[in-house]
């Protein structure tokens, strides 16, 4: 290994690593330090010693937690917080900028902090309650002495009647750990923050938004303990120990997890994450360091800390607390680092041209190259075989050929038979990776590359081949075999992924069409859908420790019978069983079918003997049904990071198998029989109500992501707007079925906690009436505010178009009711929503002349609100040409129309403009003309002229004293108009 530098440390950091100090690195890797005994010592990493920062706390801290950070400006902004809960924080460390300091309530566990280009630092403090805290503050000097530190909760607490709601393939829906958090890392994006939380059993993303005092929300929560236990060798309880996450191309984080157990046992998982979706497993593996670190012991029996950092290309530094270090890739294993001190903390530096790990000792700081060479005398631990390891020989073959991976096309277009690619395929699939008969066949199907294109579609000799490999039969059957259909799949799942590997190697997938690749892509899907119902079956089994007869075996009996007849080979006699453990092309589809047909019938089963026993065998069939949806989505995330570029290439004429019709009516089956036997058991067994209500949530919000999913697979139109219209038909549905059960409750009975489950699942999926219902129901004007500001926008900030908006909805819902002061009492942010919102239904309205006439009251309402007296002249003048209402309100619109324009005139009132004086003087005489007709009796529909007037106030009918108030009336025009009216009287008056 090469030691590209060594620098040494300062001597007051020095001085401290005597006292057995802990130390670190900020999150860029330019900074390091040092504390202990109330004293922190940064210092930059390079050596420079003109960089060296001290302070010191005003109290006694014997265990803190640390976190530094380094200001763009220059300086440095530090926090420590004791264990108790003391915090201090230094804005910018030096004499200047004072110290601020806080109490946080729980005990402190660790920190992690950012600087954001706004200077404002971000701390997060997280507890052995499992609670996360944020601290800001502005880092710069002159802020730091008249500034107090504001410290948020950022997660809402929870006391939980239904027990916290299940996550289902990352959602949005807020819960709160309960255990302690061990680990922090902050990762920073263009416009939010995420942390990540490791507690004692998972791993935790939240969601923060970057102003002071925002909280966060839940992005999903993995469980890596459960599925580190079950991979690892170690037989003792794993505990989770350390976190470290490295930006990758794009937006993309690897992210390394490590475990240690009481027997020298590591265990370290290997994921990938991104801002917007659940994180995907790359791979898990055992490392035994009991012969290399002999006293190496559990932290949790109080003994030295195991940590990690993870670097380029999934390398992985590994060190114990004041103990050694090693290097981890794939290939090599477990490398121990020559050293010749004990480590105190390493990070990763970010260095494109020659990335490096940075080695903190007591005396200094080592800098080591990534390439990793494994020396002779290391101790290495090989990583779980899988079918990967397969591709060294690959390359191989290829090479031999091609003298590279990459495989020229020959432009030779005629297929080749089926055959011979079964036969090379079979060779190059089944065989072991040295064998020759492989090479050979590798080396043969790389020439037939641009030849393998055809037949296009599912008929594919690729693609066929694939559905081939995972429903091969077994070589025999019986019932004697029955605890081998899990292995038999597993051995499948290498092979399929053998399969995958050789295509991608001799760059097969680039030939095939969209559809081929589909079918190659779904089936290693569906196979892994078909394990996992072995899986959870088997464990079943496992845990009630009795053969008895459930629901979920009819449902696989079931659909062994459904996909029996395209199986039927000429082989010995099989069960329904059998059929669908050896064939999941079929049988993974025809599980969902026949947990529909099984719940139709669920009241006319065997289990129908009381509405319990119903519940409990449809519990099961959702948590199965839950399962391998989950095990599903998470190979669709696998085989998207290893083939991303042909996933997108797959056609999407129609939804991904696992969000399609079959699967979704499942789902909505497995919902309404949830509903409707958990409404039957409310008020009575309050135990299985509980679960129903909860899992009923769980199917929903299942039901609901499962449509989304078949929304973004899907491109064409006519089925997207299909599949949008069923999808807010189930939402409507489900999220008013729980709100109602939620009402029904009461406060008392939970009904509270249910109303904020339903709200978090609404949000999530823009159910705006279910929103504004719960903003009802709670008088929260505020909330219903915040509501429709927050969807305002897309997930991704994009504008919605107002039609698409909570906006929009909330008006249309307030007129619909009649709430038109409601309507014109919202703040003034949305005050040009209502305005485009009153236009869009003006324009619309049509021939309703009622419709229209309240719209148009609302219009000159909302603009004489907003002080826009020229508009609200116009509309009004709108009122009176349509002369929309009774004479009262014709009148009065008339009169208003005229106030709000002299309330309109620019400049001084004195010296109007000529259009203005125009605008007033026709407002004046329409509301003479319309008294006047009232005067006469005639109606306001229509404003009669001058001569139709007269001659009805003239006629021999009309009493003296109506004409003598006419006259009176007309003795208010203006000058010109008066002598107008009265040559029309003496006319009028003539010609009678």
């Amino acid at each position: 290994m090469n030691l590209n530098d060594t620098v040494g440390i300062p001597a007051q950091a020095r001085h401290l690593a005597a006292k057995h100090a802990i130390a670190g690195f900020d999150g860029a890797g330019s900074l390091c330090w040092m504390f202990a005994n109330a004293k922190l010592v940064v210092w930059a990493a390079d050596g420079n010693i003109k960089s060296q920062t001290t302070a010191s706390l005003p109290y006694a801290a014997a265990d803190a937690a640390v976190s530094v950070a380094a200001l763009q400006a220059g300086g440095v902004a530090a926090a420590v917080c004791t264990s108790e809960g003391n915090l201090s924080v230094w804005p910018t460390m030096s004499i200047s900028s004072g110290l601020l300091q806080a109490r946080i309530s729980q005990e402190v566990t660790c920190m992690a902090s950012v600087i954001l280009p706004s200077q404002l630092c971000i701390i997060v403090c997280a507890t052995a309650h499992g609670r996360l805290f944020r601290v800001d503050c502005v880092a710069q000097a002159p802020a730091a002495q008249n500034q107090a530190l504001s410290v948020v909760p950022l997660q809402q607490a929870e006391t939980s009647l239904m027990g916290s709601l299940t996550n289902f393939w990352g959602s949005r829906v807020a819960s709160v750990a309960k255990n302690a958090i061990h680990a922090l890392q902050v990762i920073s994006y263009d416009q939010s923050l995420q942390v990540l939380a490791l507690t004692n059993a998972s791993l935790e993303c939240w969601q923060m938004a970057t102003p002071p005092g925002s909280t966060a929300q839940l992005l999903w929560s993995h469980p890596v303990l459960s599925s580190m236990q079950k991979q690892a060798r170690a037989t003792a309880q794993l505990s989770l120990c350390s976190l470290s996450a490295m930006s990758m191309k794009g937006s993309r984080h690897n992210v390394a997890v490590l475990a240690d157990a009481p027997d020298g046992t590591l265990a370290l998982q290997l994921l990938s994450i991104s801002p917007t979706s659940k994180p995907e497993e790359l791979s898990n593996h055992s490392l035994d360091v009991s012969k290399a670190e002999p006293t190496a012991q559990s932290a949790t029996e109080g003994r030295a800390k195991w940590r990690c950092c993870c670097g380029q290309k999934l390398q992985v530094l590994i060190w114990r607390e004041s103990g050694s270090a090693y290097r981890w890739t794939v290939e090599t294993g477990l490398v121990r680092q020559d050293l010749d001190e004990t480590v105190l903390s390493a990070t990763a530096a970010a260095d494109a041209k020659a990335p490096h790990w940075l080695i903190l000792m007591s005396s200094k700081v080592v800098q080591v190259a990534m390439d990793l060479v494994l020396p002779a005398h290391s101790v290495a631990v090989t990583a779980q075989p899988s079918a990967a390891s397969r591709r060294p020989a690959v390359s191989q073959a290829l090479s031999q050929l091609t003298g590279s991976s990459q495989v020229k096309s020959s432009g030779m277009p005629q297929a080749v038979p089926q055959d011979e690619v079964f036969q090379l395929m079979q060779a190059a699939v089944y065989n072991p990776a040295q064998d020759l008969a492989r090479q050979r066949s590798i080396q043969q199907l790389a020439r037939m590359v641009p030849r393998l294109q055809e037949p296009p579609g599912a008929a594919n000799v690729i693609a066929v081949f694939s559905a081939r490999v995972i429903d091969v039969l077994p070589k025999q059957w019986g019932r004697a075999l029955a605890a081998d259909y899990l292995q038999q799949l597993c051995d499948k799942e290498d092979f399929h992924q053998t399969f995958l590997t050789t295509l991608e190697e001799i760059d097969v997938m680039r030939v095939l069409d969209p559809e081929a690749l589909r079918v190659l892509f779904e089936s290693a899907e569906k196979l892994e859908a078909v394990s996992a119902v072995r899986e959870y079956e088997n464990e079943q089994r496992e845990e009630s420790q009795m053969e008895r007869m459930t629901m979920l075996q009819d449902v696989i009996f079931d659909a062994g019978r459904l996909c029996a007849a395209p199986v039927s080979a000429p082989v010995e006699q099989r069960s329904e069983q059998e059929i669908f453990y050896s064939c999941p092309s079929t049988s993974a589809e025809a599980f969902f079918e026949a947990v529909s047909n099984q719940l139709a019938g669920l009241e006319t089963s065997a289990y129908a003997d009381t509405s319990s026993t119903q519940l409990e065998q449809a519990l099961e069939l959702a948590q199965a049904v839950q399962n391998v949806l989950n095990k599903t989505h998470a190979r669709h995330q696998e085989l998207i990071q290893a083939y991303q570029r042909d996933m997108f290439r797959v056609s999407a004429d129609s939804p991904w198998w696992s969000a399609g019709l079959t699967v979704r009516t499942a789902l909505q089956a497995l919902a309404d029989t949830l509903a409707r036997l958990a409404q039957l058991l409310q008020g009575g067994d309050l135990a299985h109500f509980e679960k129903g209500i909860k899992w009923l949530l769980t199917m929903t919000e299942t039901v609901l992501v499962c449509f989304t999913q078949a929304m973004d697979s899907c491109q064409a139109a006519a089925k997207l707007q299909a599949l949008k219209q069923d999808y807010e038909r189930a939402r409507h549905k489900y999220l008013q079925l729980l709100l109602d059960i939620a009402q029904s409750l009461g406060e008392e009975g939970g009904g509270t906690l249910l109303v904020q489950r339903v709200e978090e699942l609404a949000d999530a999926h823009r159910a705006y009436a279910q929103l504004f219902e719960v903003c009802q129901l709670q008088g929260d004007d505020f909330k219903l505010h915040s509501i429709m500001m927050r969807h305002r926008t897309t997930d991704s900030g994009n504008h919605l178009d107002l039609e698409q908006s909570a906006v929009a909805y909330v008006f249309d819902r307030l007129f619909t009711e009649g709430e038109h002061e409601r309507l014109l009492s919202f703040p003034d942010q949305f005050n040009q929503d209502l305005t485009q919102w009153l236009q869009k239904r003006l324009a619309s309205a049509g021939s309703d002349r009622t419709r229209a006439a309240s719209l148009r009251r609302l219009t000159w309402l909302h603009e004489l609100r907003r002080k826009e007296y020229g508009a609200a002249s116009r509309t009004l003048a709108d009122v009176t040409n349509n002369n929309e209402g009774d004479s009262a309100t014709v009148h009065r619109a008339a009169c208003i129309a005229k106030l709000t324009k002299l309330a309109a005139v620019k400049g001084p009132i004195l010296t109007p403009s000529q259009e203005d004086v125009d605008y007033v003087n026709h407002a004046h005489t329409k509301i003479i003309m319309l008294q006047v007709q009232e005067a006469l009796g005639m109606g306001s529909e229509v404003v009669h002229p001058m001569s139709h007037l007269l001659t009805a106030c003239l006629s021999d009918d009309t009493p003296p004293s109506q004409v003598c108030y006419v006259f009176l009336l007309l003795g208010h025009l203006r000058p010109i108009e008066r002598q107008q009216a009265y040559r029309h009287a003496i006319t009028v008056k003539t010609a009678m």
